[in-house]
């Protein structure tokens, strides 16, 4: 197996100022400032298609969300009660007069502003939090992940009382009263004590209900609405802070899980797990549907010339090079905005090859992720390169820790 020539990493290191980025085959440096933005975009995107999947699988919206929302509540709750919740406040400078479940928000303030969720915090106070969001990249995914993220939120808040979500004298209603999901220029989350604003709580999975404090919403004007999170922003000293003096910088967030983390599959994956385990579905059908939902995604992204051209302008392709070379530097970047592990086994006009040891994060780990993302490399090969190049996983002669990767013209005949 040949790899083609490449300049080593670290050449010319000291030589000129170092910048961190991601360099692709052909020596294009995409900036980290890109690679961070692209990232979450394209999980983002990855996101969507997992909840497509889950769509077909229970088609009915209340179903599907009160199946969701069990599940994962109770996924969140048990995760932090056994002391993960502790371990997050020493992170996050939690004080001790902050209790129970108001810890929570700080979590996912700073949880926000790491996924470029921006905004800012209108009321952090005894009995009521309000926090304002102007970006979403995962607004593409539809509104399960609004309704679920404010959700898991509850259920870690509920994990600090110790006694789930029926201990009303610690309860702490959260609230998405907008959504950019569903429209609204704005995300608005609302943390409200039924001591204090008593209301009708509806089932648990409609976060969209009704506020008892919207008299007390701080509404910020398109015009003013910030464009980075504080991490990218100069009057911020290009830093995170909370109230409490918790600070992180860009590579903080970034290696925190930002861009390989996939928010709306850690809910998926769960619940189909939990549909196989049941007998309510199978593993070979839910393999299929994957196939089919990413694999036609992953066609559809270069249909249009235009779209090829943009990547191979981005990656810096060279003219007239036209092969499976073009997608592996494509899954070269991925791999890298990830932070997942890789080699190059081989890379030239024939084939090209990766051993992945390590995809990305935690979601990127179970076998039906794997799946999906090489089922969408699939029909990427079939139109950024051409119809006679396929993308598979090689599963002999290798062991099951790795994922073996070969990009190759071949023809078969019962190609979908």
């Amino acid at each position: 197996m040949k790899i083609d020539d490449r300049i080593p990493d670290g050449m010319g290191n000291g030589t000129l100022p170092d910048h961190a980025s991601i360099k692709t085959p052909w020596e294009k440096l995409i900036s980290f400032f890109d690679a961070y933005h692209y990232g979450l975009r394209h999980n983002a995107g990855l996101g969507a298609l997992f909840f497509e999947v889950m769509r077909i699988l229970i088609p009915d919206y209340e179903k599907r969300m009160e199946r969701m929302a069990g599940l994962n509540y109770n996924i969140f709750y048990q995760t932090f009660a056994s002391g993960f919740n502790k371990v997050h406040a020493g992170n996050h400078n939690v004080p001790p007069f902050v209790k129970g479940a108001m810890t929570a928000p700080l979590f996912g303030d700073s949880g926000d502003e790491r996924l470029c969720m921006h905004g800012r915090v209108n009321d952090y106070g005894t009995y009521r939090v309000e926090k304002e969001l102007d970006n979403c990249p995962f607004e593409i995914q539809g509104t399960e992940v609004c309704r679920l993220s404010a959700l898991i939120t509850e259920a870690i808040g509920d994990s600090f009382c110790q006694t789930g979500p029926e201990a009303d004298e610690h309860k702490l209603k959260f609230i998405m009263s907008e959504a950019r999901g569903a429209g609204d220029l704005h995300c608005r989350f609302i943390i409200e004590s039924r001591e204090k604003y008593p209301a009708d709580d509806k089932p648990m999975w409609n976060a969209f209900e009704p506020a008892a404090s919207l008299d007390q919403v701080q509404y910020t004007p398109e015009e003013k609405m910030v464009k980075e999170p504080q991490e990218f922003r100069g009057e911020c000293d290009y830093k995170y802070r909370n109230g409490f003096n918790m600070e992180s910088n860009a590579t903080d967030q970034f290696r925190f899980g930002a861009t390989n983390f996939i928010l709306g599959a850690n809910y998926v994956l769960p619940t189909i797990d939990d549909m196989i385990k049941k007998g309510e579905t199978t593993q070979e059908e839910v393999e299929n549907i994957f196939q089919c939902v990413f694999a036609g995604a992953g066609k559809m992204m270069f249909t249009e010339f235009f779209a090829a051209k943009g990547l191979r302008d981005w990656l810096g392709v060279p003219e007239g090079l036209n092969d499976g070379r073009v997608l592996g530097a494509y899954i070269e970047v991925l791999l890298q905005i990830w932070m997942g592990e890789y080699k190059v086994i081989a890379f030239n006009k024939d084939e090209v090859v990766y051993d992945i040891t390590k995809l990305g994060g935690r979601e990127h780990a179970h076998p039906l992720c794997a799946h999906a993302i090489i089922s969408m490399w699939y029909g990427m090969a079939r139109t950024l390169v051409g119809q006679r190049w396929f993308c598979e996983r090689i599963r002999e002669g290798v062991d099951e820790k790795t994922i073996r990767v070969k990009i190759s013209k071949k023809i078969d005949k019962f190609a979908r």
